[in-house]
C-alpha cells in the first residue's frame, strides 16, 4: 500500500476559546443588526433563513430552541444535495462516521464512540429509528433516503427519551405522512453510468372522509463498479426494491391513528477485496486496479426486511398519549471471498512429524518442494465467509405528554422490546504459514433472545420568561438468553477439535448456553437560556447506556463464548449556542463537548497460539472525548446559500486496556478523525418566465484516522475528501424538474473498510467507496 499522507488541520487558537469568542460575536452582531434596520429593508420582502422545527425530544419544537446538538436535514435539501443515504448525511455532521463494510451491517460512529461487533449477542451504539421505530439490526439502514419529510441526527447520548441503550447518539428518519385531499404524487427516473437505473414514486391522497392513505415505491439496479477477473463478472453490484404503505385514519379532531406496512429487499455483489500492503509475502500479489482482482468465486449478499406498525395519538384531558406498536423482520446473508487473490488450494507444503520434539520432515505429499516454491505462486490465504442472519423484533412504547400553557411540561413513557437473532457463521479457508498449510472448515451458530424494558420521564419548568430547567430520569434493563453451537478444524495442523466449557479437547466441537441481565439509571439535566429572540444558550449534563453482550464470532474456546463483556456507560459534559444574526440572514449553531466512556465494547485481535491466526474478541475499554462542532446557514445573496460544519475531536484511552500484553491505554479511539468540515454552496436563479435554476457544490473533508485501536500505523486512513456537483432545472410550479449530477467528482480512492490480517506476514485488505460517478434525474409532480 502506498501510505496516505495526512494532512492535519492546524489552527493557532485553542477550537474551545474561538467558539466561546464567536458564540458572544455573534449575539452582538445580532443585536447590532436589529437596530441598524432601515426602513427600507423593512418594507422589501425579507431575506432570511427558514426557520426548522425537529422533534428530537418527542415534540415539535425550533431547531434554534432545541438544548441538544442535533442537525436536520429537510427534503429539499436532501434533493438539492442529491444526498442518497446515511453515507452522505454522516458526512455533513460533525463528529459523525461511517464506515460500511458491506452494505447491510453499516459500522456508525458518533464523537468517538460506536459499534463493528456483528455478533447476535451484541447491539449498536448508535441508535437508528424510522417514525419512531428502533432499528435493531443493521440491515435497512443503509436506506434510501426518499419520500422522507426530514433526518434528524441527534449527537452524544441520548439516555432519557430515546428507545434502547442509546449510548453514541440517534438518527430519526422521519417519513412523510399521506395527505388528506385530492391525489397528488411524484415520480422520479434516474439513468446514469455503471448501468444505473433508478426509479422512485409515490402517491397519497383521501379514500374517505378520514382516512388518508399513501404508497411509495423505489427501485434500483447498477452494474458493478469493481471486478473479479478470475471470473470475469462484476463485484460491488447493486439492485434493490422497497415499497412503503401507509393508512392515516382521523375519526376526530383528539384522534390519529397510523398504520404502516414496508418491505425491501435486496441483491447484490459485495465489493471485492484489495490487497492495499503486504510486508512481503503477498506483494507480488497486489493488483494494478484497487477494484479489481483475482478471487475463486464470485461473492453475494441478499437482504430483505419487512415492517408493520401503528401509531396512535390522542389528546386526553391529562394530557397527549402516543402509542407506537411495531413488528420487524430481517432476513440477511453474504457469501464473499474476505481476502484477495487467487489461491488454487491444491497446491500446499506441510510439514510432517512431532513438533513438540522438533522432528519435522517435508509430507510426502506436498506439491511443491519448500515455501518459497509455494510463495511465488499466490497469495498466503483465502478466506471464504458465510454469513446468514435472521432475526424478529417486536417492540411498544407509551407516552404521555403535557399540554398545559403553563410553566411547566412534562412527558412520561415505557418501552418495551423483544428481539430474536438466529446467526450462522461458515469459513472455509486456506493459509500459508511458517508451520507449513492449513486448510479446513469452522462454523459457529448463535441464538440470542433479548428483552428490554425502560420506564422514562423529563419534566421542564420555565423559571423566567427566558430561562428553562429541564430533568429527566431513566430506567432500563436488558435480559439475555445466549445459546449456540461452535465446530470444524482449528488453525493449525495439529488438531481438528475444540475446548469445551470444562477446558476438554473435543473432536464434534462444542455447545454453550448462558444467559445474563444488565440494568442502569440514566438521568439528564439541561439549562437553557433563551438571552434574545435570535440567541440561544444551554448547558447539559447526561448519561448514556448500552447493554452488555456475548462474543459470537468464531469461538476457538466455549468460555469465550459464556463470558459476557459489560455494559458501556457514557457521561457527556456539554454547553452550546443557537445564534441568528444580520436580520436572520446569518445562523451559527456550535456545542463543546467532554464525554467520559466506561467499559467501551471494542473488538480486538487476539493471539491463540503459536501456530494459529489471531482471533476477533470483543474486550472492554475505557476513555475520554472532547470537542467542538460548528454548524453554519448563511445568505449571501438572494440566491447565494452557503451551508458549513466543522468538527474537533481529541478521543484517547485513559485507563490501562491490555491486549496480549500490549497496553492501548494513550491511543486514539478507531474511527475518529480529529478534524471534519463540509461545505456546501447553492446557487439559485431565474430561467424565464417558465423556471428556475440551481447549482449545488458540496465539499467534505475528514483529518487521518486509525480504524483499529491499537493504533497499527497499516490501519490508519489517510486524510480524505470528497467533491459532488448537481445542476438542477425545476419549474416555477414545481410539477417537473431536471437534475445532472456528479458524485466523487474528483475520483478519490477513499476507504470503506480495511483489515489487517496475517498468515505468513501482515497484509492489508481494503475495500473502497463508490468512484466517480454522473448521471440524470427527470421528475414530475402531480
Amino acid at each position: 500500500m502506498s501510505k496516505q499522507q495526512a494532512s492535519k488541520v492546524r489552527t493557532t487558537h485553542s477550537p474551545i476559546a474561538l467558539s466561546v469568542a464567536l458564540a458572544f460575536g455573534l449575539s452582538s452582531l445580532s443585536a447590532f443588526a436589529e437596530e441598524a434596520a432601515t426602513t427600507t429593508a423593512a418594507e422589501d420582502e425579507k431575506l432570511a433563513i427558514e426557520h426548522v422545527t425537529v422533534t428530537a425530544r418527542h415534540k415539535v419544537e425550533s431547531l434554534q430552541s432545541t438544548p441538544i446538538a442535533v442537525s436536520a436535514f429537510g427534503a429539499d435539501q436532501i434533493k438539492e444535495e442529491r444526498i442518497n443515504g446515511l453515507e452522505d448525511i454522516s458526512s455533513r455532521v460533525p463528529g459523525f462516521q461511517m464506515n460500511a463494510y458491506n452494505s447491510a451491517e453499516p459500522e456508525l460512529f458518533m464523537r468517538g464512540i460506536g459499534s463493528d461487533i456483528e455478533s447476535a449477542g451484541a447491539a449498536a451504539a448508535i441508535g437508528m429509528y424510522i417514525d419512531g421505530v428502533y432499528i435493531s439490526r443493521g440491515t435497512s439502514a443503509v436506506m434510501d433516503l426518499y419520500d422522507l419529510q426530514s433526518v434528524e441526527v441527534l449527537r452524544g447520548p441520548q439516555g432519557t427519551l430515546y428507545g434502547k441503550n442509546v449510548v453514541g447518539g440517534a438518527v430519526n428518519f422521519i417519513t412523510k405522512r399521506p395527505v388528506d385531499g385530492d391525489m397528488e404524487g411524484s415520480a422520479e427516473v434516474t439513468v446514469g453510468d455503471y448501468g444505473l437505473f433508478e426509479a422512485k414514486g409515490y402517491v397519497t391522497g383521501s379514500i374517505s372522509d378520514n382516512v388518508a392513505g399513501k404508497i411509495a415505491v423505489t427501485s434500483k439496479t447498477r452494474d458493478g463498479y469493481g471486478k473479479n477477473t478470475h471470473t470475469g463478472n462484476d463485484a460491488d453490484v447493486a439492485e434493490s426494491t422497497s415499497v412503503r404503505g401507509q393508512l392515516l385514519y382521523t375519526p376526530s379532531d383528539d384522534l390519529e391513528i397510523l398504520f404502516t406496512a414496508a418491505t425491501s429487499t435486496a441483491d447484490g455483489v459485495p465489493k471485492i477485496k484489495h490487497i492495499g500492503y503486504s510486508a512481503g509475502r503477498n506483494e507480488a500479489f497486489i493488483s494494478d486496479d484497487p477494484r479489481e482482482d483475482l478471487s475463486s468465486v464470485d461473492n453475494d449478499e441478499e437482504s430483505d426486511s419487512t415492517t408493520f406498525a401503528v401509531q396512535v395519538d390522542y389528546t386526553t384531558s391529562i394530557g397527549h398519549l402516543t402509542s407506537i406498536t411495531a413488528y420487524r423482520d430481517n432476513d440477511y446473508s453474504i457469501y464473499e471471498n474476505a481476502a484477495a487473490g487467487l489461491v488454487d488450494t491444491s497446491q500446499k507444503f506441510e510439514w510432517c512429524g512431532d513438533w513438540s520434539t522438533g522432528d519435522v520432515f517435508p509430507c510426502a505429499d506436498n506439491t511443491v518442494e519448500n515455501q518459497e516454491d509455494l510463495a511465488l505462486i499466490q497469495p498466503d490465504d483465502q478466506w471464504l465467509s458465510l454469513k446468514a442472519e435472521e432475526s424478529e423484533q417486536f417492540s411498544q412504547e407509551f407516552r404521555l405528554a403535557d399540554t398545559s400553557d403553563g410553566p411547566l411540561g412534562w412527558l412520561a413513557g415505557v418501552f418495551y422490546m423483544t428481539e430474536e437473532i438466529d446467526r450462522e457463521e461458515e469459513v472455509d479457508y486456506w493459509f500459508d504459514t511458517q508451520w507449513g498449510t492449513t486448510t479446513g472448515i469452522i462454523d459457529n451458530t448463535t441464538l440470542n433472545e433479548t428483552t428490554s424494558y425502560a420506564v422514562f420521564g423529563q419534566a421542564s419548568y420555565e423559571l423566567t420568561d427566558k430561562l428553562s430547567v429541564t430533568a429527566g430520569l431513566r430506567w432500563s434493563r436488558d435480559e439475555k438468553d445466549f445459546s449456540g453451537t461452535a465446530g470444524g478444524r482449528r488453525f493449525d495442523n495439529c488438531c481438528g477439535h475444540h475446548i469445551d466449557i470444562d477446558g476438554n479437547w473435543v473432536f464434534d466441537g462444542y455447545a454453550f448456553e448462558t444467559d445474563d441481565a444488565w440494568e442502569e439509571w440514566t438521568p439528564s439535566l439541561n439549562v437553557d437560556y433563551q438571552a434574545t429572540d435570535d440567541t440561544f444558550y444551554y448547558v447539559s449534563v447526561a448519561k448514556g447506556y448500552k447493554a452488555g453482550g456475548f462474543n459470537g464470532e468464531g469461538m476457538e474456546k466455549a468460555e469465550e463464548a459464556v463470558i459476557a463483556f459489560n455494559p458501556e456507560t457514557a457521561w457527556n459534559y456539554e454547553t452550546g449556542f443557537k445564534v441568528r444574526g444580520f436580520e436572520d440572514r446569518l445562523q451559527v449553531n456550535g456545542a463543546l463537548f467532554f464525554t467520559e466512556y466506561t467499559d467501551i465494547q471494542t473488538t480486538v485481535w487476539v493471539e491463540t497460539g503459536e501456530t494459529t491466526p489471531d482471533n476477533l474478541q470483543v474486550f472492554n475499554g475505557t476513555g475520554e472525548v472532547k470537542g467542538l462542532e460548528l454548524e453554519v446557514v448563511a445568505l449571501v445573496t438572494e440566491g447565494l446559500t452557503l451551508k458549513g460544519s466543522y468538527g474537533y475531536i481529541d478521543s484517547e484511552f485513559t485507563e490501562d486496556f491490555e491486549v496480549d500484553g500490549e497496553n492501548l491505554k494513550g491511543n486514539k479511539m478507531r474511527r475518529t478523525p480529529e478534524n471534519t468540515f463540509s461545505l456546501n454552496a447553492l446557487y439559485e436563479w431565474e430561467m424565464g418566465d417558465f423556471a428556475e435554476a440551481s447549482v449545488s457544490v458540496s465539499y467534505q473533508y475528514q483529518d487521518e484516522y486509525f480504524f483499529d485501536n491499537s493504533n497499527d500505523p497499516l490501519t490508519k486512513v489517510g486524510s480524505e475528501t470528497n467533491l459532488d456537483a448537481v445542476f438542477m432545472l425545476r419549474s416555477w410550479e414545481d410539477t417537473w424538474s431536471v437534475q445532472v449530477w456528479a458524485k466523487n467528482l474528483t475520483d478519490e480512492l477513499n476507504v470503506a473498510s480495511t483489515t489487517v490480517y496475517a498468515a505468513m506476514d501482515d497484509t492489508v485488505f481494503n475495500s473502497y467507496k463508490p468512484p466517480r460517478t454522473v448521471g440524470i434525474t427527470f421528475g414530475y409532480n402531480f
